[in-house]
Parts: C-alpha cells; structure tokens; sequence
C-alpha cells in the first residue's frame, strides 16, 4: 500500500516511551556521533559536519539545529569559538561558527520556554533576542545561505514580532531555499491563529508549498502540521472558554472528510516517488499523526514504523508529552516502541 522500500533499523531499550529516540539530535549516526562529541567538550566534530553543508541548505539547517542543541548548555564555547575565529579572516569557517551559536543560543530559549515564572520567561526572551545578532553576522557573511536567515525567523516567531518583520524574514529565507523545509514549518507555525495569524491564511501557505513541493520530497507534511496548529488553536480557545477537558476532548473530534483525503493522497504521492531526505522523520509524525486521528490506522501505522523508534515534539508536544502521546499512539497502533514493526514494501 505504501512502499517506501526500506527496512527501518531496530533500536533496543525497553517497552513504551523509555525506547522512544529522541531525534533531537538528528536521526543520522554520524550527526548523532558529532552532537555527542560536542556535548563532552569537543567542537572539532561540529566544524567538520557544518562545514560539509555549505551549499546544501536542507542539510546546512538540520545539522546547525542539532549541533546547536548538543551545545545549549554551553553556549559559551561556541561564542568563545566565533571570536576564535573572527580573527583568522576564514568568512566561511567563522560563518559555520556563528550559525552553530545562533542555534545553539536558540535551543537554549526554547528550553527556557518551557518554565512557568517570570524568571523562565525573561531568560528566554533574553536568549532569543541574543541569539538574533549570530544569525544576521553569519548572514552578512554568506549572502547566500538560507540558514540563518531560517533561524531568525524562529526568533522572530519566538519574540512576537510584527508582521512586517516576520514577512520579510521569510522572504529573504525563501529567495536563497524556495522549499527549505525548516523555513515552511516556521512560516506555518507563525501563521496560526495562537500567534495572531488566522486559519485561513495558515491553510493557504501550507496547501501552496504542498502543491509547489519538489517530487518525492516531504514538504508536503506541513499541511498536516497546519492541521495540529488549528486544533491546538481551537482546544486553547475552548478551554479558555471553561470547557471541560472532556468536552474539549468531544468537540475536537477526529480529523475526517475532505482534509483526510487530502493529507492521504499527498502522502500517498511522496512515499511513492520518496528520495532520502534528512526531514523524512519529521514528515512521518506529522502524517503519522494526522491519521492516528483522523482513524486511518494502516496509514498511521505504516508512517509511525517508518519514524524508525525516533520521536519528534512537533505535533505530538502541542497535546501533552511527545514521548508519552508517540508511545500512546504506537500502542494503540499495535506497534511496540522498542521494536517498531518494518513498513511494507511495494
């Protein structure tokens, strides 16, 4: 039904969400080995794995959000690092550099994001607003990277921007990477009705980049995430509203109809023509997702095999626990986390 023609690999560990990977830290060994490496003090790895991406926007943005991560507790090395090499004249080297300590001062505000004082919410302004100045350096730097220019809109979206901002960063990411797919989640995520953005708008630019997306590549997933933002959007408006859960629960309902044959085909359509792509596991809980709750069953299955036993925050995080509601979804599934069942070939 879905031919995907691979055999994902097995990861071991024990039953539920405990066996879920986190792909945070990419979903690549190599990337993994060299986010590692970063996290037990050494750089050398993260300048050779950003240094491989230059001219390779997909790949460049992937491994910076990683490595960036590896480094968030720490982002100190990676400045101390930038002013290192703001003194060798190397212009690419010391464009990897600050690209690295955007993200990595980035990860560190989305951490922060997650407190509940005002305290927790002013250091991740701080970090966010920190970050924007090694984004733009490294913009300066390559005039053609997209990279950077994909981070500032994070914060941008992070800081409540106005929306002349937003659009003009999203203009400058989409002239140098026209289906960059970091930038298309973004863009989408700004959009939602939860920043001020409206439904219709949101549905409109996921469906466009959709439509316009390369063959056998998985931007047509943000279609699905548009479909997460607006029930999170609805389940925040209904709850502020003094809805019980259970009533939230009941009014939500199932994805269903013409949006579910929408989603089936575009997914249908990128499986069948699917070339490797370093967001392949991203796009398969965005659908795995999307058909665990619209009852499509084999679909989701099928998507949330694939994943290979990685988890992802987006979507699941906007209803609970990522590990948790992945694992929830695997079980209900009949999918066992530690050993997710190979989808089927053609």
């Amino acid at each position: 039904m879905w031919g995907f023609r691979r055999t994902p690999a097995r990861h071991g560990g024990g039953a539920g969400a405990a066996a879920l990977v986190s792909a945070a830290l990419g979903t690549d060994p190599v990337l993994r080995a060299g986010c590692a490496s970063v996290a037990e003090g050494g750089l050398d790895a993260g300048l050779t794995l950003l240094a491989e991406t230059r001219g390779d926007p997909e790949a460049r943005a992937y491994r910076a959000e990683a490595l960036g991560r590896a480094a968030a507790d720490e982002p100190a090395r990676i400045a101390a690092l930038a002013r290192t090499e703001a003194d060798t004249g190397d212009g690419p080297r010391q464009a990897d550099v600050l690209l690295w300590l955007g993200h990595a001062l980035l990860a560190g505000a989305v951490r922060r994001s997650g407190g509940t004082t005002p305290a927790d919410r002013k250091g991740a302004e701080a970090a966010l607003d920190e970050a924007r100045g090694p984004f733009e350096a490294a913009a300066l730097l390559d005039a053609d990277d997209a990279a950077p220019w994909s981070g500032l809109q994070t914060v941008a979206m992070g800081l409540g921007a106005d929306r002349a901002d937003k659009d003009r960063l999203w203009a400058e990411t989409t002239a140098r990477a026209p289906h960059l797919f970091a930038a298309h989640t973004t863009r989408v995520r700004t959009l939602s009705p939860t920043r001020g953005g409206s439904t219709e708008e949101m549905f409109a630019t996921a469906g466009a980049a959709a439509d316009s997306a390369p063959e056998g590549g998985p931007l047509p997933a943000v279609l699905a995430l548009a479909h997460a933002e607006h029930l999170r959007a609805e389940e925040r408006r209904l709850t502020e509203e003094g809805k019980s859960a259970f009533i939230v629960r009941m009014a939500l309902g199932r994805l269903h109809g013409e949006q579910v044959e929408e989603l089936f085909g575009l997914a249908r359509a990128w499986v069948g023509a699917a070339v490797p792509h370093v967001r392949d596991v991203q796009a398969h809980h965005l659908f795995g997702w999307a058909f665990h709750r619209a009852g499509l069953t084999d679909a989701a299955r099928w998507h949330l095999a694939a994943a290979d036993g990685y988890v992802c925050d987006v979507p699941w995080s906007f209803f609970g626990d990522a590990r948790t509601q992945v694992a929830r979804a695997m079980a209900d599934l009949g999918l066992d986390p530690a050993r997710p069942a190979a989808p089927p070939g053609v």
